[in-house]
């Protein structure tokens, strides 16, 4: 037994650290080896003193703990994680690029595309932010350097209703409810050509407005004035009309801020060319290429 204790390397550890940290020279042995054979039976007995293992049995844990520590559901409002972006995908890189050159009706057609493909929230990280969707555009050198070619864009789709940004400070943002709701044009989820549908989008204003904001709405009373002009009028600023759940008195609806919908209304559809797109009549809908046959 002597000899394996001697072997064990356990024991030859705690000797070593016991004659490094100890000040009398070495004279008497016995009491050396009495300390680690202690120090290692210690060792073997408890052995969470060492390894840091719990000291409570697998089998007596709180089960509470151990449902806490699951994955929790991605609740609505909250940003997922992170998805994974390809090689080199910063911005610094792209600025020392040669200097791309989009207009601004170019760069609205390559937003929308780019947050249609992320509708579902797969594809990259949702909402998106500002200097994502640069990066998605293909924007490079002087156009990514600053957002003096890509704000106007953003506002211009703002105003129309097509975008709607969702959080500030990082701004980030998404479709907006107004134009998915008769359906989404189709996008290109082929690397090779992603921007193969993005001709088909079209938008009723491309250039800044010469007075106010390039993101402004317009009141419901300039309806007329929309239509004279040729504007979207999706411009228009339209309320959200809220009950109030303090003026009844009743506590079971004080959660309850919207009407639930019961019966939705059926899309516009003009007959060869498909659902009316957002901001356009039925008449204007006669200049657009014939919808593909259903198959």
């Amino acid at each position: 037994q002597g000899l394996k204790l001697r072997a064990c390397p356990v024991y030859l550890w705690l000797r070593s650290c016991i004659a490094m940290t100890s000040h009398r020279p070495a004279a008497r042995p016995r009491a050396s080896y009495m300390l680690a054979c202690g120090l290692a039976l210690a060792a073997f007995i408890v052995p969470s003193c060492f390894v840091g293992a719990p000291l409570i049995h697998e089998s007596k844990r709180c089960d509470v703990a151990l449902e806490a520590g699951a994955p929790l559901p991605i609740a609505p409002g909250v940003i997922r994680p992170a998805k994974q972006q390809p090689k080199g995908w910063h911005r610094r890189l792209m600025k020392r690029m040669p200097t791309s050159n989009y207009d601004t009706e170019e760069i609205m057609r390559r937003i929308v595309t780019v947050l249609l493909k992320n509708m579902e929230g797969t594809w990259r990280d949702a909402p998106m932010k500002t200097v994502d969707l640069a990066k998605e555009c293909y924007l490079r050198g002087r156009q990514i350097r600053s957002w003096r070619v890509l704000r106007p864009a953003i506002d211009l789709l703002m105003a129309q209703k097509v975008i709607h940004r969702v959080q500030s400070f990082p701004h980030r943002y998404e479709i907006h409810e107004e134009y998915k709701k008769w359906g989404v044009p189709p996008v290109s989820f082929d690397r090779a050509d992603p921007w193969k549908y993005a001709k088909l989008l079209k938008f009723k204003r491309t250039k800044v407005p010469r007075y106010g904001p390039a993101n402004g709405l317009y009141r419901p009373q300039d309806r007329e004035f929309l239509k004279s002009r040729g504007l979207p009028l999706t411009s228009i600023h339209d309320p959200e009309v809220r009950t109030d759940p303090w003026e009844t008195g009743d506590p079971n609806i004080l959660n309850q801020y919207t009407q639930r919908t019961e019966r939705f209304p059926t899309p516009p559809i003009v007959p060869g060319k498909g659902w009316v797109l957002p901001g356009m009549t039925p008449e204007e809908m006669e200049d657009m290429p014939d919808a593909p046959p259903a198959n």
